[in-house]
């Protein structure tokens, strides 16, 4: 089955969202059998068609009862008989990770991961130095919204953070597209990094998403932080760029989330890519 397809039945999805919506009906619209549509959708999203639908249904009315609106209005609206079953529900899928200011200056961000590496017990004896290096890399390359490049690389290491990952994890965000971005060598990063983060940025540089394994779970959490801040920053590029992200995140990025059993990352994924495609 073609990506275009699936990606078409989640924006079906969306369009119906307060529906009591079946798998016949999502299947027929896609224009496949119910058992041929599910068996695809599975393989390619990692997750069940109805249970996607509830993980839908979930963020929205959770994304409503924010802005204001009744809890039992809202549970009623999305199809829970019950405001307990709605509860329930909500506790288990909804939590994002936390939004930092996204204008914030580099000195705000690497003063506030400091804070948190002390909070989480962790080492940051290393952190000035590796600090210094990515300035002096990245130089004033400067992001499409006009901030300075290096804060995009400490708002990854923040999300690495809230991900549970370890330190060597946190520093190695810091340097997360550096072969793609900067004429750096591996020989380099091995001098003025500890070995085990300048290890985890080399084995970056060959690591494929795409291919959705697990073999690397340390580059695989990396590359998610990454991509959850550029989708949360991705309205300063233009539409057609904008659509190709989101369509790769959907096919690329979320399954290897779930295969990492991080709802809060697939939620928000979700949420980013699929207001885009619409």
């Amino acid at each position: 089955m073609e990506k275009k397809i699936i990606t078409e039945s989640l924006i079906y999805i969306e369009k119906n969202i307060t529906r009591k919506l079946s798998i016949e009906e999502i299947a027929d619209y896609a224009g496949y059998s119910r058992f041929h549509f599910a068996r695809e959708f599975k393989q390619e999203m990692n997750i069940s068609v109805m249970e996607y639908v509830k993980e839908r249904k979930i963020i929205h009315a959770s994304e409503a009862i924010l802005e204001g609106d009744k809890i039992l209005d809202v549970a009623i609206q999305y199809g829970w008989e019950s405001h307990g079953g709605f509860i329930k529900a909500f506790k288990s899928y909804y939590a994002f990770y936390e939004k930092i200011n996204e204008h914030a200056p580099k000195e705000v961000l690497v003063k506030m991961l400091k804070e948190k590496m002390l909070e989480n017990r962790m080492d940051i004896s290393e952190l000035e130095n590796a600090y210094k290096f990515c300035q002096k890399l990245y130089g004033n390359r400067k992001r499409y919204s006009g901030d300075e490049y290096i804060t995009h690389l400490l708002h990854v290491s923040l999300l690495l953070l809230q991900m549970g990952a370890e330190a060597k994890v946190v520093y190695a965000g810091m340097f997360c597209d550096v072969f793609r971005k900067t004429e750096v060598t591996a020989k380099e990063l091995q001098k003025k990094l500890p070995k085990d983060v300048a290890e985890i940025i080399i084995r970056l540089k060959e690591y494929d998403i795409e291919a959705g394994g697990l073999g690397d779970e340390e580059c695989a959490i990396i590359k998610l932080a990454e991509r959850l801040h550029n989708m949360r920053t991705v309205e300063y590029m233009d539409e057609g760029e904008i659509k190709r992200r989101a369509q790769e995140t959907i096919s690329n990025f979320m399954p290897v989330a779930r295969k990492l059993n991080n709802e809060r990352i697939v939620g928000e994924l979700s949420n980013l890519s699929v207001r885009y495609l619409e």
